[in-house]
């Protein structure tokens, strides 16, 4: 997993979602992911906007609202961030 301020590489074995899931939407997610990560301060508010992409743009349809991808995108989050939150941190904002 590569995690930089400019950029996510999360590649379809990291992310665990399925196996038929297209490149194009890992590519979009890690470049949505990207985004949000250098426009947003707060990780529980990152978090927040993550799961929030996912449902928005049907992403689970690929496995990405499953618990194994919440968790990857918690660990890139407390990576980036340097925090530790958990995967239910953002519940509630």
């Amino acid at each position: 997993m590569i995690v930089t301020q400019e950029t996510i590489n999360i590649t379809r074995q990291e992310w665990e979602c399925y196996i038929n899931t297209p490149d194009a939407v890992i590519d979009t997610i890690n470049k949505e992911f990207s985004e949000i990560l250098n426009t947003t301060t707060s990780p529980r508010w990152a978090q927040r906007r993550m799961y929030n992409f996912i449902d928005d743009y049907g992403h689970n349809v690929w496995g990405f609202s499953d618990s194994e991808c919440n968790q990857v995108i918690t660990n890139v989050i407390n990576k980036y961030y340097k925090s530790n939150i958990s995967r239910w941190d953002c519940i509630g904002l």
